[in-house]
């Protein structure tokens, strides 16, 4: 009985940290010293932490102080668009209420937009800005009052959109750089316990090893299955070598 092959580098970044998140459970359950791998597993926490950490960056990288302040201007500037209208359907002139009537209704079906994700409102302010600058709507726009509303929108809603696509290319480039040599050390950092536990099962026998490497070989299975499958979709290359069966599945 020994430790099966898995190649973690055809796995995408989730699986690959799902798998270690794994082994480190099982490795601490059986205990690094009854499996004699203190030395290396203690080597192996903190490459474990490092891609943690570099995949919690990359969730968090489009959530900047900067672009939280932006979309707070953002919401202001909606808000002061809903409540001018509002103010509109209380205008002396009738023409002007009737206008702000049929505005009132456009504002309604899209709901407070301020309250979504910031990539749901940019959507959606999009949509909104098309509908109060299509033909139907512009003129009651602008017997509203709230031509310079929609302009100024318009303008940080595009501002903002641009912001986020730059600050999240820029983010995601230097953490999967990051990510990339930090997972390739945890992979090898694994290899190396792997290798050393398959050694003392040949120095001293399978017994005292058994329950461990019995629960790895199934996780093992498993994502060699889920590597495989992922190989498998279209748009994307096969290849590889086949990974080696478990002694569970032999």
């Amino acid at each position: 009985m020994k430790i099966n092959q898995i190649s973690l580098n055809r796995l995408r970044n989730d699986a690959n940290f799902q798998f270690h998140t794994e082994f480190k459970e099982l490795a601490e359950k059986q205990t690094p010293e009854a499996l004699k791998i203190e030395p290396l597993f203690n080597a192996y926490l903190p490459l474990y932490e490092k891609v943690d950490l570099a995949l919690k960056k990359i969730v968090k990288s489009s959530i900047t102080a900067q672009i939280q302040e932006a979309d707070k201007a953002r919401d202001n500037i909606w808000q002061g668009l809903v409540e001018t209208n509002t103010t509109a359907l209380r205008h002396f002139s009738e023409e002007v209420r009737e206008a702000a009537k049929r505005l009132k209704i456009v504002f309604d079906t899209y709901g407070n937009i301020a309250q979504k994700s910031l990539s749901e409102q940019t959507s959606a302010t999009y949509n909104i800005l098309q509908d109060l600058e299509s033909s139907k709507y512009a003129s009651d726009v602008a017997k509203a009052g709230l031509g310079q509303w929609v302009a100024e929108l318009k303008a940080r809603n595009i501002a903002l959109a641009e912001f986020m696509r730059d600050r999240v290319d820029e983010g995601s480039v230097k953490v999967d750089i990051v990510l990339r040599k930090a997972r390739t050390q945890l992979d090898e950092a694994y290899y190396a316990i792997a290798e050393r536990v398959n050694a003392f099962v040949v120095i001293e026998g399978a017994a005292s090893y058994e329950p461990f490497i019995r629960k790895l070989n199934i996780n093992i299975a498993k994502y060699n299955l889920l590597a495989t499958q992922a190989s498998k979709k279209p748009g994307k290359r096969g290849g590889g070598k086949k990974p080696q069966q478990t002694e569970e599945q032999q």
